[in-house]
């Protein structure tokens, strides 16, 4: 008998003798305390082209500890250690062996001073480099986030509430040789105020990050960027007569930005001041009427804020010029329920000044929505037709946009449905319309009494009018089957489009896509598909497998990379009283060509015991 093998069996005979009695609490003067848990150990098996093969007996655990004192309002705080969590640990979803805390506590829950802390850090665990429509890419690195939050709510006094969040994050991508860091930092301030009728609220948030962004899709060094914005804002609102209500708000916002260099060209500070107001009326039963106006100082800080919010930075594309967007819409909406319909207006003046032009538009709309059972099944459906003229090239536009659900059950049967379509609608920016659909179906029935199968399929394709490198579509197909000790799934999806490069992964830009640089955009095709099977053949004994696989490329100003990712999974866990015998199986190959290294090969073999324990 092996060395190994002998480590092994005596580690499992450690797990298997420590069984203690359980003890359902323990109370300490005014505080209570609960301890559980879970104790395993095992062996291992791991191989790689990229850092080598090692196999080993090992320990792992998770716990739990919670508690409070005095009473649960006063204090109570949840503590969840773990240690040497695999992948193949389905709690964890972790390819490598993560370790780490998760712990929170509150404080004078239900007082005057409410507040809550938490606080997690994981190592060593995996994650995901994002695609949109396609299987993720995988990564690994470490975690951790800290959060406050706290309450003054002092009687007759405004109310306060305070926030304070701290992330970091470091990866690597599995096959790429490339590192990727960000860190975030947010802390607000808000209040709100009743009095004589109106209400009142302000406040302040502060937002930092900083990003170091793997551009191993480009071929390109890492990209580094260091953000910041304040905001503050205002705000007041009253009830009027007929049902109606009074709002409006005022903001200001400050945004500065640096790139990786020292250079002005390469720092972007700018500020926004913004002002909204709305009024609506019900005069009548089903009928209501009303107003809105938005007026801001920055149009292009406004688009570029809207970038960084979602983890853009496009320095490139800025000009700092002098930008303002004016809109006054007016709108009415009547109901008539005894036909079940309902039908919506609105009219919209718009005014901006952009890249050193000046545009005006004005907008109608009207909509009709009509929702009620058809052929024993539920049917909603809405008909909207939109024209817009354009002042500066007196061009006039016809929009139309449509949607349509239904669903039905009949015998066995199941249905479901929705078509939605778009065309002309007007975006962010005057001189520019969108144009799209989107479907989803899904039909499923029983089989027998306790079997269930179910088939599904959705798609989107959109585009910016006149403008063909602009579209982005993806289509999702896919089919399960349960049974009673037995499930079967597969999915098919195909994606295409543009997106600009993240800390997370590529992201589908949440502005028009010609108002970012061209350097900046990556165009990615791909298709992805998976296969899963689960059974339960006998009491206690649950059997997994899953394969996933995904090929694309993506393709920028400076590169054309063809992408590879392939998943294999299988778990087996035997349930007996408080223990786990488990094995599990994980293969993983990832690459990319414009890296010019190899495809990373990841294999790990796990079999071990695991013990349930109620310390306390």
């Amino acid at each position: 008998m092996s060395l190994a093998v002998k480590k092994f069996l005596s580690l499992a005979l450690l797990v298997l003798t420590l069984a203690a009695r359980a003890l359902a609490q323990v109370n300490s003067g005014e505080a209570t305390f609960n301890l559980n848990g879970t104790v395993s150990g095992g062996y291992t098996n791991d191989s790689s082209n990229t850092a080598g093969s090692d196999h080993s007996i090992f320990g792992a655990g998770i716990a739990d500890f919670s508690g409070s004192y005095h009473n649960p309002n006063f204090l109570s705080f949840d503590v969840q250690p773990f240690y040497n969590q695999s992948r193949l640990n389905s709690s964890y979803q972790s390819m490598t062996a993560a370790s780490g805390v998760n712990a929170g506590a509150k404080i004078f829950g239900g007082s005057q001073f409410p507040g809550s802390i938490s606080y997690t850090d994981t190592f060593n665990s995996s994650g995901n480099f994002g695609v949109p429509g396609l299987a993720n890419y995988t990564t690994h690195g470490d975690t951790d986030v800290l959060a406050v939050n706290w309450g003054i709510f002092l009687e007759n006094l405004p109310k306060l509430n305070l926030s304070f969040a701290d992330a970091d994050s470091n990866y690597s991508v599995y096959g790429a040789n490339a590192r990727g860091t960000t860190h975030s930092d947010s802390f607000s301030v808000t209040s709100s105020y009743k009095i004589a009728g109106f209400s009142l609220n302000g406040g302040y948030q502060y937002n930092g990050s900083r990003t170091s962004t793997p551009a191993f899709l480009t071929a390109q060094p890492s990209e580094q960027s260091d953000s910041r914005s304040n905001s503050f804002f205002a705000g007041i609102e009253h009830n009027l007569p007929w049902n109606g209500s009074f709002a409006a708000g005022a903001s200001h916002l400050s945004i500065g930005s640096n790139y990786g260099s020292s250079s002005s060209a390469d720092n972007y500070n700018t500020t926004v001041d913004t002002l909204t107001s709305s009024l609506s009326f019900a005069p009548l039963t089903h009928l209501t009427v009303g107003g809105t106006a938005y007026y801001t100082d920055n149009l292009e800080g406004t688009l570029f804020n809207t970038l960084l919010t979602a983890g853009i930075t496009t320095p490139e594309s800025l000009t700092q010029e002098t930008s303002r967007d004016l809109s006054l819409t007016g709108m009415a909406n009547y109901e008539m329920p005894a036909q079940h319909l309902d039908f919506h207006a609105f009219v919209q003046r718009q005014q901006e000044t952009f890249l050193g032009a000046s545009l005006a538009s004005n907008t109608y709309n009207g909509q009709a929505t009509y929702s009620n059972r058809l052929l024993g099944g539920q049917f909603s459906g809405a008909l909207g037709v939109t024209g817009t003229t354009t002042d500066t090239s007196h061009q006039s536009l016809v929009g139309l946009n449509t949607t349509i659900n239904y669903r039905h059950a009949i015998n066995k049967w199941t249905v479901s449905g929705a078509f939605s379509y778009s065309q002309d609608t007007q975006t962010l920016l005057i001189n520019e319309t969108t144009s799209g659909y989107t479907y989803t179906g899904s039909a499923g029935r029983r089989v027998g009494r306790r079997s269930y199968w179910n088939v599904f399929a959705s798609g989107s394709r959109s585009l910016l009018n006149g403008d063909s490198g602009t579209a982005d579509s993806n289509q999702s197909y896919g089919t399960s089957i349960s049974l009673a000790r037995f499930s079967l799934n597969g999915s098919y999806s195909k994606s295409s489009g543009n997106a600009l490069l993240t800390s997370t992964g590529l992201v589908t830009t949440p502005i028009p896509v010609t108002e970012v640089p061209s350097t900046a955009v990556v165009f990615f095709n791909g298709t992805s598909y998976a296969l899963g099977i689960g059974s339960n053949p006998i009491r206690g004994l649950t059997l997994s497998a899953s394969f996933a696989k995904s090929l694309s490329t993506t393709n920028s100003n400076s590169a054309l990379s063809t992408n590879n990712n392939q998943y294999i999974y299988a778990l087996m866990i035997y349930h007996f009283r408080k223990l786990d015998f488990q094995a599990g199986f994980s293969n993983l190959v990832q690459g990319f060509s414009a890296t010019g290294t190899p495809p990373a090969r990841d294999n790990s073999f796990y079999v071990g015991i695991a013990r349930w324990f109620n310390f306390f």
